[in-house]
């Protein structure tokens, strides 16, 4: 399974309709919408992983958890691009 981690650093602002995320490992801004901008908001309290994601985003905002998912699993590419996020892969499954 896999978990992700918000980059040590990341400084994320609201610049009207759009976010703007400053990633210390690449030295950029990158624009995001706003779904990008919640799940950097969800990893500020520590690592998940999409459906850890996308449980905090239902309970946040009253919509069903898999109303999320597609965007969530859909947003990691970029995040992880862009160096706002550290992907961490589990190392205890059972053999």
């Amino acid at each position: 399974m896999e978990r992700y981690g918000r980059a040590d650093g990341v400084l994320v602002d609201s610049i009207g309709h759009l976010w703007a995320a400053f990633s210390p490992s690449s030295g950029e801004t990158t624009l995001l919408n706003d779904e990008s901008a919640a799940i950097l908001e969800v990893l500020e309290a520590g690592e998940s992983d999409t459906a850890g994601v996308c449980a905090a985003l239902a309970e946040d905002s009253g919509i069903d958890a898999q109303e999320f998912v597609e965007a969530v699993a859909g947003g990691w590419p970029r995040l992880l691009e862009a160096g706002l996020v550290n992907r961490q892969t589990d190392t205890t499954a059972a053999w």
